[in-house]
């Protein structure tokens, strides 16, 4: 078998390489891609390699792709299983149905402290200006992009020309109230849940609100 591809199935590699993405994806949602070193990552995983993240991912733009590969792919399947769910209930063209599919997977996410990770993750990336390397794994994961295409069908016709930022805007949203989960509802099932519902109607009122009047005062 030649040396690449004992390399690539050896187990031992591989789980190097998934403590790597968890760990950034923690150090990336605790301090920001900036205030991140590929050194600290490293450390958070126990390896006295100072390269080990260069070794495995070439670089940390790299790593924040496998962390995207890492979590993206179940959140698409579950956003798949609960669009069949809306469509077979009659749902499938109702505005808030459609955003609890694009939400729920992200708070159903948690880590091995409970915590929701991914969340956390992206608003670190969001704070850095590198939300676009999202966008460049559209095709990778079909049904959220149907979704995405849903929802923009279900908005007001005048408010199209704002979609991009008003969901931008609104994912914020989430996933804040997801981090405001983690501190202060951390154990407590009920009150999270409330929390998630709250900031689920909260968000489809602003994707769906009017376009703000130009000229009025400030």
């Amino acid at each position: 078998m030649p040396a690449e591809k004992r390399r690539r199935l050896d187990p031992r590699r591989e789980a190097t390489r998934v403590a790597l993405i968890e760990a950034a994806e923690s150090l990336f949602a605790e301090a920001g891609f900036d205030g991140v070193s590929t050194r600290r990552i490293g450390a958070a995983i126990g390896s006295l390699n100072v390269n080990v993240v260069a070794y495995h991912f070439g670089s940390k733009e790299e790593l924040v792709q496998a962390v995207y590969r890492h979590r993206l792919p179940a959140i698409d399947r579950r956003r798949g299983e609960l669009l069949a769910a809306a469509e077979a209930s009659g749902n499938g063209k109702d505005l808030a149905a459609l955003m609890r599919v694009f939400a729920l997977p992200w708070f159903e996410q948690v880590d091995s402290h409970g915590r929701h990770s991914f969340a956390g993750f992206i608003l670190g990336i969001e704070r850095a200006g590198l939300i676009a390397t999202r966008g460049e794994l559209v095709a990778e994961f079909p049904v959220t992009d149907r979704v995405n295409a849903r929802l923009a069908a279900l908005v007001p016709q005048s408010t199209l020309p704002l979609f991009n930022t008003r969901m931008r805007i609104v994912t914020a949203m989430i996933l804040a109230t997801l981090q405001l989960i983690d501190r202060e509802a951390s154990g407590d099932p009920a009150a999270a849940r409330e929390l998630f519902d709250n900031c689920l109607a909260m968000a489809t009122a602003a994707l769906a609100a009017p376009v703000p009047l130009k000229g009025i005062a400030r």
